[in-house]
């Protein structure tokens, strides 16, 4: 009996151990793959997770890790504290998995049809059409003494925008964005700041 306890305590060890140094991996390693499975479609201009969900997905992770740790610390002393300790450690998993869920249908997408946005809380994308975009600007940060772009600006007809910071994978769609701003008579203006 003592020994399968010591097995239990050190699978578990292990587990919180993994768990942790993965938090800091897992999220890279594993969210645009899947996204890519799930939601990439065959023509786009952009296509990425927003890194939100990778900090989201890092932080869960750790959070499971520690839950993990304090279940492994405390030792039930009833069989009703054993039920509650189990019944926290699923609920747990089940809420990591919920979120899991939430960060791989947090993406981007820029086509031909427009910028599709999947919030985080949201299980439909948001699709705003280039028909809607009123203007669009290239905000550029100076940083000592160099002038970087930061991020880039969607302004709609309503007055509402959009933002977007500036990546590789957006700063290579730059162009096709161009394209289809000049079908508007729109191109990308420069604002420095």
């Amino acid at each position: 009996m003592a020994t399968t306890e010591t097995n239990r305590k050190h699978t578990q060890v292990a587990i919180v151990i993994v768990l942790f140094i993965s938090s800091f991996i897992a999220p890279f390693i594993v969210l645009f793959p899947v996204q890519e499975l799930l939601y990439r479609p065959s023509e786009f201009y952009l296509f990425e997770p927003v890194f939100k969900a990778y900090i989201i997905l890092m932080a869960v992770l750790i959070v499971m890790a520690i839950v993990l740790l304090i279940n492994l610390l405390i030792t039930p002393k009833t069989k009703k504290g054993r039920i509650l300790q189990r019944t926290m450690v699923g609920t747990s998993w089940l809420f990591v998995l919920g979120v899991l869920f939430l960060c791989i249908n947090h993406y981007q997408i820029i086509d031909e049809k427009g910028l599709h946005i999947n919030p985080f809380f949201s299980l439909q994308e948001d699709v705003t059409s280039w028909k809607e975009i009123e203007r669009v600007e290239q905000v550029n940060v100076q940083k000592d003494g160099i002038t970087k772009p930061e991020k880039l600006i969607f302004t709609l007809t309503d007055g509402s925008t959009i933002e977007q910071s500036i990546s590789t994978k957006l700063t290579k769609a730059k162009p096709f964005i161009n394209l289809e701003l000049s079908k508007k008579g729109l191109s990308i203006e420069n604002v420095y700041y």
